[in-house]
């Protein structure tokens, strides 16, 4: 294999300017393995020098992309990137880097979670970067210029056999109306979560929940391109091992391990430190708060966690919290890109508030606040309101601010007021969410769904 110097790297990668164009989509996905959702799930990889994708067709392809993408990295370099050195991660993420000093062995720094993952063959090259691989539809991949030497991906009617996405790749949507995440339906299309509630009665006391939260402030999305936003989650598979779960603080109102949590599970930046797990085939999702991998062991330590089965509306026992504050689960109120960019997003949203009392309207199981009845009860339903002008809002902005208006948001814990989550993603377009913070608490109304519960 073809053998450069990590010292050459870092010389050029030094050298290269600040490219005009750097928020476009070839530079945000540099590195990245991306798989073409509305086709056979095609790979592609996006070469990091370039920004230019060539087509991951097979495991001789991936062999190839090896001899001539990689990087030569010693075994003291190596060892200080599979270890963590955050500024060679940061340099070196999305690259193939080659064991010089050894056989060439390869390993890809998977930009999706910076981690290093070791690809002893072409076969495994093809299967692993697949793994990191990121969703996207064709119109965003089409974006994207083509490299040159780069094959060509079989017509829709080729019998050449392509594997499926990986299961970290979520499905826009399903059918039926609902999300759908790796296969799985996420809630049944008459969960709360679900709910259309833009025809439904304002709450009588909307004014003061609005006022609470703040007329003045604005809408803030908790997400972005930088890495350490939004709230990442973890596909695994139906085999995936199941471990033990030591719980420290709510250890009364958790749902008892073992949990299928995998040792390189990704978990929240910050200190929530939530980790969300679905695992496709069974359809049932893991979330933990305030989470950390034991040092010894297989097994995890948090704060609180719950399960959830996605095909059940069973909400978990009153006063019971879960990873959240509201008692709710966190993944199907995140906003997710892979909607966004297939146009809508058909789900109520999480959102945070400073303040709530001690009381919640189901599906919230839990309160976390003080007797002010002019709090928002965690649980309240919050929606744009129809007359409210989004005509100027453009791309992302204005796909989320539609479903603001349809499915609303939810109270799910407190936090800064007015802000929503979504996953963790590069794909995210920060010029086009900031929009959305000229969007003001008085252009929100609270809705009835229920009465409050103690």
């Amino acid at each position: 294999m073809k053998k450069r110097s990590l010292s050459w790297l870092l010389v050029a990668l030094a050298l290269v300017p600040i490219a005009v164009q750097a928020s476009t989509l070839s530079q945000r996905l540099k590195g990245y393995v991306l798989l073409q959702v509305e086709a056979h799930g095609e790979a592609w990889y996006v070469l990091p020098s370039s920004g230019l994708r060539t087509y991951l067709q097979d495991g001789a392809a991936a062999f190839a992309i090896m001899r001539s993408a990689g990087l030569g990295i010693t075994d003291a370099n190596l060892a200080k990137v599979r270890a963590g050195d955050p500024t060679l991660i940061a340099r070196l993420r999305g690259y193939i880097l080659l064991q010089v000093q050894a056989h060439g062995e390869a390993y890809y720094v998977c930009p999706r979670d910076s981690s290093v993952i070791y690809m002893k063959d072409g076969a495994a090259a093809y299967q692993l970067l697949r793994s990191c691989g990121l969703g996207i539809s064709t119109s965003n991949l089409m974006t994207i210029p083509v490299a040159p030497t780069s094959a060509t991906p079989p017509g829709p009617m080729s019998s050449v056999p392509v594997t499926p996405p990986a299961p970290s790749v979520p499905v826009p949507t399903g059918s039926s109306g609902a999300p759908v995440i790796a296969g799985c339906q996420i809630f049944p299309s008459n969960n709360p979560w679900n709910e259309d509630i833009s025809k439904l009665p304002l709450n009588p006391n909307s004014d003061a929940y609005i006022a609470s939260i703040g007329l003045t402030g604005h809408l803030h999305p908790d997400l972005g391109q930088d890495p350490t936003y939004g709230i990442p989650m973890t596909i695994v598979g139906s085999a995936q091992a199941m471990v033990p779960i030591t719980f420290d603080a709510y250890g009364d109102e958790s749902d008892p391990g073992p949990y299928p949590i995998p040792a390189d599970a990704r978990v929240e930046s910050g200190g929530d430190a939530h980790v969300l797990v679905l695992q496709s085939g069974t359809c049932k999702l893991y979330e933990l708060y305030a989470a950390q991998k034991d040092a010894n062991g297989p097994g995890w330590t948090a704060g609180s966690g719950a399960m959830w089965d996605l095909s059940s509306n069973a909400l978990r026992p009153d006063g019971w919290t879960s990873a959240d504050a509201a008692g709710l689960p966190i993944l199907p109120g995140l906003v997710k890109v892979d909607e966004v960019v297939a146009g809508h997003i058909d789900h109520a949203i999480r959102f945070s508030a400073q303040h709530s009392p001690d009381g919640y309207i189901h599906p919230a199981t839990h309160q976390a606040g003080s007797s002010n009845t002019n709090y928002p009860p965690m649980g309240l339903r919050v929606r744009l309101k129809a007359d409210y002008d989004i005509s100027n809002l453009t791309g992302q902005a204005k796909v989320i601010a539609t479903a603001m208006k349809t499915y609303g948001m939810i109270l799910a814990d407190n936090g800064s007021n007015w802000f929503f989550q979504g996953d963790t993603d590069p794909r995210w377009n920060d010029d086009e969410l900031n929009e959305l913070k000229t969007i003001p608490g008085s252009a929100f109304e609270a809705v009835d769904t229920g009465p409050i519960l103690k």
